[in-house]
């Protein structure tokens, strides 16, 4: 410990407690506390040139001044390169997070607010002048036979930008109960009714994303939403954003984070609320009569918007940012396989995801 603490080394605790180098190294001499177990995970190391930040849950557990504890608490280490080796200059402890128990609990109720752990997003070319019909079939038939078996019929939308271009999307607890609901809606009676009809609508139905989100809380959040009844024919207001980010690497590599940290503000602080994200999904597909674009990395962003003009205010917005020019764009754009995809969607009337 002294060869690795810097001499100036401050630790802040979450308590607003400070200790310096001479405090650390006098405890553990003392032997006032004994550890039993220290242990990190979640760990994270990042680098600029001879500054490093370690950040890292920990799991400890001993004796202190006779009496035992166990706690888990987030820390963040800074380390600087001399010209002797790195030295450990910097700490900050978050305080001791609740109980296990607690925190399963907790986690578990803000994850069962979002949907799905799988999700297809799904682009249909259309033979021209047949997106009406195909909705108002869709709209019909394929929602409630769907969601019978155990699929979530999540959103459906017009693309705006083409006449010809359904988008769609659906979910699933998992990829063996997505296996088993596609079997069961497409060897269904309702399918096999109506297949026809669709498909006679239909030019291509192959492009397919496998996805689920990003993180735990950054799915759609549609627990509190109730779908439009059968019939209904009012448009919804509002825009939706759906972007494709092309990525050279799993989204897990850095882009999440990159993506959580610096992106996301930047379009919030423009003007746009960022209503989910996803990511390649890499399991093998497990209903192979459905083709699904397979060896692709990409995260998926849906933003959404009061109308095409509110969109509009925040491109402008974002183009004026100086954090954008300075943090983000360049930075995306390096990031990037190539250019990302964008799509204006509006909902049909009995979509449940709405703007």
């Amino acid at each position: 410990m002294d060869r690795i603490l810097a001499d100036d080394f401050v630790l802040v605790t979450g308590r607003g407690k400070t200790q310096n180098k001479a405090d650390l190294l006098k405890d553990a001499r003392s032997k006032a506390t004994i550890y039993e177990h220290q242990e990190d995970s979640n760990q994270k190391v990042r680098v600029w040139g001879d500054t490093a930040v370690v950040t890292a849950l920990l799991w400890a557990k001993g004796i202190e001044e006779g009496k035992p504890f166990e706690y888990k608490l987030w820390f963040s280490d800074v380390y600087v390169r001399t010209a002797t080796g790195w030295r450990y200059t910097f700490a900050q402890a978050s305080l001791p997070l609740p109980k296990e128990n607690a925190m399963t609990e907790q986690a578990t109720k803000r994850s069962a607010q979002y949907c799905c752990p799988i999700v297809e997003l799904r682009q249909y070319t259309l033979h021209p002048e047949k997106r009406d019909a195909f909705i108002d079939l869709f709209d019909r038939q394929f929602v409630e036979s769907q969601e019978a078996v155990g699929t979530r019929v999540i959103g459906q939308f017009r693309d705006h930008d083409d006449p010809n271009r359904f988008v769609w999307l659906r979910g699933f607890r998992d990829m063996p109960s997505r296996a088993q609901a596609l079997q069961e809606f497409y060897g269904g009676p309702v399918w096999k009714t109506h297949r026809e009809a669709a498909n006679a609508a239909i030019v291509d139905s192959d492009n397919v994303l496998l996805l689920r989100p990003a993180l735990p809380t950054s799915g759609f959040p549609l627990e509190s939403r109730e779908r439009p009844p059968i019939g209904a024919r009012e448009i919804p207001k509002g825009l939706l954003i759906a972007t494709i980010y092309y990525l050279s690497a799993p989204a897990e590599l850095g882009f999440v984070e990159f993506f959580t940290d610096t992106v996301e503000p930047i379009f919030t602080g423009a003007g746009a609320h960022v209503l989910a994200y996803f990511v390649t999904e890499n399991s093998a597909n497990n209903f192979p009569a459905l083709p699904v674009r397979e060896g692709e990395h990409v995260l998926v962003s849906f933003m959404r918007f009061d109308d095409e003009e509110a969109y509009e205010r925040y491109l402008a917005a974002l183009s004026r940012s100086q954090r954008w020019r300075d943090q983000g764009s360049d930075e995306l754009t390096r990031r990037l396989k190539r250019a990302p995809e964008v799509f204006k969607l509006s909902p049909t009337p009995r979509s449940l995801l709405r703007a």
